[in-house]
């Protein structure tokens, strides 16, 4: 038994320490990479929205501001808003599960694509549209 319990002991303190690190996603990457498209918000994404692969989405863009709030199939959804680009993140209790880059069209749309984790060069993307309600 004492056996046991020396084996399981180090084992809880690495899992321990993974779910640790990965709830910090949001605050830290998630933070840095939307703090990295920094122009002004030329754009007001507030409202609701459809997305064939995602449903309802609702984001949340105080007039003036350029960061987003929102949730959408079940995601808290973090984000920001850079010239007439939107920047957003998918998470679910601080780890962030997608990213998104969509770009503001003439016909109340949002066109880009998603990725799993952050996007950025050599990740795997999906289209994604957004559509206003």
């Amino acid at each position: 038994m004492k056996k046991c319990l020396s084996l399981l002991l180090p084992a809880t303190v690495v899992f321990i320490l993974a779910v640790g690190l990965s709830a910090g996603d949001l605050e830290s990457k998630g933070k840095a990479w939307l703090d990295a498209h920094s122009d002004a918000a030329s754009i007001n994404v507030n409202g609701n929205w459809h997305a064939k692969e995602w449903g309802k989405i609702v984001l949340i863009q105080a007039q003036g501001s350029r960061d987003v709030t929102g949730d959408g199939d079940g995601w808290d959804i973090t984000g920001v808003v850079s010239g007439k680009q939107v920047f957003l993140l998918f998470s679910h209790k601080g780890k962030v599960n997608y990213s998104a880059e969509l770009t503001s069209e003439p016909d109340n749309s949002l066109n880009g694509f998603y990725s799993r984790g952050f996007t950025r060069a050599g990740v795997k993307t999906k289209p994604m549209l957004m559509i206003k309600q």
